[in-house]
């Protein structure tokens, strides 16, 4: 029964990686830099292997092409979400970006549907989505799958966080349950679903770079070697990445 369920789950990552014009060309080459070096790299590894990702991409990007193939490569399934309304204002861009239709990628809604949210600078551990999964069978109401214990990097060093309302959690709703993952904040979760702790092992990968456009650029000690065992990314892209901050 376990294997018939693990076959048969549909469960979607969904990330925004939409760069228009607005961007310059060297920042956006940066990013999807980053993207390859630890989001696609460590999606690539995932031991679970029926999932699907969504990603919100800008029509008018110039790397569109790379990142598709980016994406593409990286997922057992891919669906490119293309962004058109040409919002190139930070603070007006994330809030249409959240109110794109993300929920009618993911076909409709008569079955368990798990939604995991991942920004296209951050990374799981690759055991991080099986790891859902198997949560996720334990109870077929609506509810949020969270991992608590993550690293954030910064500039050749780490810090282990604990974070109860991070982002990189996962929705699951249960058949006729419309809601998306993107339909409230993640630092409101705990007030919108009832949230359950999958585990306490770090799961996640919280990277602070040049282009971040948020800040916690911090770390407390030197990145060691059972940490890139843990997540193991492109580390000498992300040595390069920090070279010239």
């Amino acid at each position: 029964m376990a294997c018939t369920w693990l076959s048969t789950v549909r469960h979607y990552v969904l990330t925004r990686s939409a760069y228009g014009p607005a961007w310059d060309i060297a920042a956006n080459r940066r990013r999807l830099e980053i993207t390859r070096a630890v989001t696609a790299k460590l999606m690539a590894q995932q031991t679970a292997k029926r999932w699907t990702w969504v990603v919100l991409l800008d029509e008018r990007d110039p790397l569109l092409k790379e990142r598709i193939s980016l994406y593409r490569a990286s997922a057992p399934a891919f669906i490119p979400l293309l962004r058109t309304s040409g919002i190139d204002d930070p603070s007006r861009r994330a809030s249409a970006d959240y109110r794109a239709p993300w929920r009618a990628q993911l076909g409709p809604a008569d079955d368990q549907v798990l939604m995991t949210r991942l920004d296209d600078d951050d990374g799981f551990a690759p055991t991080a989505l099986l790891r859902y999964q198997l949560a996720a069978r334990k109870d077929h109401r609506r509810q949020v799958l969270m991992f608590p214990m993550g690293v954030r990097l910064w500039d050749g060093r780490y810090s282990l966080v604990r974070h109860e309302r991070n982002a990189m959690h996962t929705l699951v709703t249960p058949p006729g349950d419309e809601l998306c993952v993107y339909d409230y904040g993640h630092t409101k979760v705990r007030e919108t679903v009832r949230t359950f702790t999958v585990d306490k092992v770090p799961a996640w990968l919280w990277v602070r770079h040049r282009d971040t456009l948020s800040g916690h650029r911090q770390g407390d000690r030197p990145i060691v070697p059972f940490i890139r065992k843990l997540f193991p990314a492109d580390w000498a892209s992300l040595a390069e990445a920090w070279r010239d901050i």
